[in-house]
């Protein structure tokens, strides 16, 4: 794939550069991803300025102070915004100035609904989009997945498992539920746990969806350990996602064949997903969409109604 456009990473952390590396079969950082598919990496602009020269050092492209020096010195088609939660309002304002195609955000958004529909009415004003980093949706197996869903009747219930801050991490449970279940329109609140930040606490909580039916989410201190489960009950069939073997399961309904007249769920399809290369992918739909090939998978307005779904249990 020929190197059609330039692109800008703001934010030298993990996800950014760090949690992988040239060599690794994982393809999880902004700078792998681009590096992958059609974009020529410029460089990284940090505040702190050794940890942009090692992420350069490493991927190539250079190492900026600021976003205006990277903007003076290239013509930039893309920017990555891979800061921390709190300054990602901050930075999407910063860069409104300059000219470029697309920002491709970290989630979430921004840290409050206020600052987060600013900046997309910011943006909008401009004409530049915004694509949001919730990876599930640009990978394969659960694009398939959402369209099988149908196969399985009427959702009845779920639950789910996560920590590490709901607006952190949650927000990807939430965001998964809305893509492949639907809407949420009411949420009761049980227990907060502050494991990860006193500003993104893990809540748990009943969410009702639109269609009527219940959800359960279940925060666990992420000090004890990393898990992000969900459990999806259905008419005729259920469907279990475990993130942390990166696979998909789903069961069928079969008549028991020992005691008459019970039915019990069978497993019927086990799917590796590709979550290891989230960001391949991610870049990927990135650059079609640049070249007129293909639609976002995740919009700005697609994050921010997941954000609003978040802070429904404040």
């Amino acid at each position: 794939m020929s190197k059609n456009f330039n692109v800008l990473i703001v934010g030298s952390g993990r996800i950014g550069a760090f949690i992988d590396d040239p060599k690794s079969k994982n393809i999880l950082s902004h700078a792998h991803g681009f590096s992958q598919n059609g974009f020529n990496l410029v460089g990284f602009v940090d505040r702190d300025f050794e940890k942009a020269r090692k992420a350069s050092s490493i991927w190539g492209g250079l190492a900026f102070k600021t976003i205006g020096e990277a903007f003076n010195k290239n013509k930039i088609d893309v920017v990555c915004e891979a800061v921390d939660d709190e300054y990602h309002f901050e930075v999407l304002k910063e860069l409104l100035p300059y000219n470029f195609k697309l920002v491709f955000a970290e989630k979430p958004l921004a840290s409050s609904d206020v600052q987060a529909k600013k900046i997309l009415d910011l943006y909008k004003k401009r004409g530049t989009p915004i694509a949001v980093n919730y990876t599930r949706r640009y990978i394969p197996e659960f694009e398939f997945l959402k369209l099988r869903i149908p196969r399985f009747g009427k959702f009845v219930k779920g639950t789910g498992i996560y920590g590490k801050g709901l607006i952190h991490n949650g927000s990807h449970m939430i965001d998964l539920l809305r893509y492949l279940v639907g809407e949420i329109v009411d949420i009761t609140v049980y227990e907060r746990i502050f494991d990860y930040s006193v500003k993104d606490p893990s809540l748990s909580g009943i969410l009702k969806l639109e269609s009527g039916s219940n959800f359960a989410i279940c925060a666990l201190d992420c000090r004890l350990y990393t898990i992000f489960e969900m459990d999806l009950l259905f008419e005729k069939g259920r469907i279990k996602i475990d993130d942390s073997k990166f696979m998909i399961e789903e069961f069928g309904i079969k008549e028991n064949s020992v005691f008459s007249g019970y039915k019990n769920l069978t497993k019927s399809e086990e799917i590796n997903t590709s979550q290891d290369k989230s960001m391949l992918f991610a870049s990927k739909n990135i650059y079609e969409f640049l070249k007129g090939n293909s639609q976002l998978k995740c919009t700005g307005e697609e994050a921010y109604k997941t954000l609003q779904s978040c802070f429904k249990f404040k």
